[in-house]
């Protein structure tokens, strides 16, 4: 399991020093989810702001699942489904994800940096959080839905069933 591996391979100091803000909090879930085998653990904030947050911790890749993933969510009542799922299961996987993450990231750094003070000079550039990160994931969105906009208004034009006849 992704936890009991973060914490054997790696010190508080530096998850800390990865995690940033809210350090204490994703500490002691980890913990937790580490003592009982759990991949599940509440996240309001991953329940509540879903893409945003995943932007926000930088799991960018992540954050352009949901993305491509909510586009179902324009079918009625599957959607909607869909979408409850989608939610609710970011809410309770979020910190796992970021579990995940996090120790995929600072292996890639220890690897990278085998010096002790470089890795921790990278920790802390790669990790911690990013607002920029929200902006990003909104632009995602744009440009997601911009596309998928583009291609129903090409299919429109050309099966004839388009609004320039006005």
């Amino acid at each position: 399991m992704v936890t009991k591996k973060l914490f054997e391979d790696f010190s508080e100091d530096i998850i800390r020093l990865y995690v940033q803000k809210n350090s204490d909090y994703y500490i002691a879930k980890w913990k937790l989810m580490s003592a009982s085998g759990s991949k599940v653990s509440w996240n309001w904030p991953a329940f509540l702001f879903t893409a945003n947050w995943l932007g926000y911790r930088k799991m960018y890749l992540y954050a352009f699942i949901y993305i491509v993933l909510n586009i179902a969510t324009l079918v009625p009542l599957i959607g909607l489904i869909l979408w409850i799922g989608m939610i609710v299961g970011l809410g309770m996987y979020g910190n796992y994800l970021y579990a995940i993450k996090t120790y995929e990231n600072l292996t890639k750094l220890k690897t990278a940096y085998p010096d002790e003070e470089a890795f921790k000079q990278m920790v802390v550039k790669q990790g911690g959080t990013s607002i920029g990160g929200i902006f990003l994931v909104i632009l995602m969105g744009l440009l997601v839905y911009g596309v998928l906009f583009a291609i129903g208004m090409l299919v429109m034009e050309s099966t004839g069933n388009g609004y320039s006849e006005f």
